[in-house]
């Protein structure tokens, strides 16, 4: 009987509240639609929270981002219980680090997307120059764009209106946005507005430089590719094997979390893992 009213009453609530969904006014369901933000994070955690999704890229409101990381790890939470119950411990574990984790390996994403946007803003008021613009024009013109320089321009172009002369607010831009080129690009902007057209050779042949040191880290980075990927599937083949053995013998994940050795055992593997990937990381980083 309870069968047969999900399978009949089901469709038809279903059908009714579609119906009674595109009768309602648009006023009335902006007017029934609550608040998103039920909650606030603290002002000491916000702040650094919103930088740390700023440098990672990320497109979400800090509480918005705890939001869908609560959710991962209940979702990990879940799919473990019923997989295997014996690792719900290192799954919660890992589960709550994966979110911080992240942040932190991504926290050079935005960086990297405005240094390889800054060699096509560079050519973009060079073009502008040679067209008759001048670089104000240019800074106004890619500030209104959603490029990864645009915030910058925009704050340069903010700032001109204000009643600095560019020239100023151009030289606060290495401080406020230290990447690779931006001393350089901020100098030619500023001597390109004093001299006029003559100098979009100039800011030209900087972009060029800038795309040819690009493509040069582009090639070391695809030559290194595969030590890179050696160094990743070494690295993870322990915990790889510690996941399947969960699967296969339960037992034995049981004896790993269930008695003292065990947990020592863990512990300690667990630690050499995370040393091992700092030390890989300061190796390849010194020899950049």
């Amino acid at each position: 009987m309870l069968t047969l009213v999900i399978a009949f009453g089901g469709p038809l609530a279903c059908g009714y509240l579609v119906v009674a969904a595109r009768r309602a006014s648009a006023a009335e369901r902006l007017r029934a639609t609550p608040d998103r933000r039920r909650w606030r994070l603290s002002g000491r955690v916000r702040p650094r929270l919103e930088r740390a999704l700023l440098d990672a890229d990320v497109a979400r409101e800090p509480e918005e981002a705890i939001e869908l990381w609560l959710i991962g790890v209940l979702g990990v939470l879940m799919v473990t219980v019923a997989v295997a119950p014996g690792m719900v411990v290192l799954a919660a574990l890992a589960a709550v680090l994966a979110g911080p984790a992240g942040l932190w390996l991504a926290r050079t994403r935005r960086e990297r997307r405005f240094v390889v946007a800054l060699p096509l803003a560079l050519e973009q008021v060079a073009a502008e120059m040679r067209g008759g613009g001048t670089v104000a024009s240019a800074v106004e013109r890619l500030g209104e764009g959603d490029a990864a320089v645009a915030p910058d321009f925009r704050r340069i172009h903010t700032r001109t209106q204000l009643g600095v002369s560019l020239g100023d607010a151009l030289s606060g831009w290495p401080a406020e946005h230290d990447a690779p080129g931006v001393r350089a690009a901020a100098g030619a902007f500023a001597v390109a507005a004093a001299l006029g057209g003559r100098a979009a050779d100039a800011i030209d042949g900087l972009a060029s430089s800038f795309r040819h040191r690009l493509d040069a880290a582009a090639e070391a980075r695809s030559l290194s590719s595969q030590a890179r990927l050696s160094a990743v599937v070494v690295g993870a083949a322990p915990i790889g094997y510690l996941v399947f053995s969960s699967l296969v013998d339960p037992r034995s994940v049981g004896v790993l979390v269930g008695t003292g050795v065990g947990r020592v055992c863990l512990v300690v593997g667990i630690a050499l893992e995370a040393l091992a990937a700092l030390w890989i990381r300061r190796i390849v980083r010194t020899e950049a």
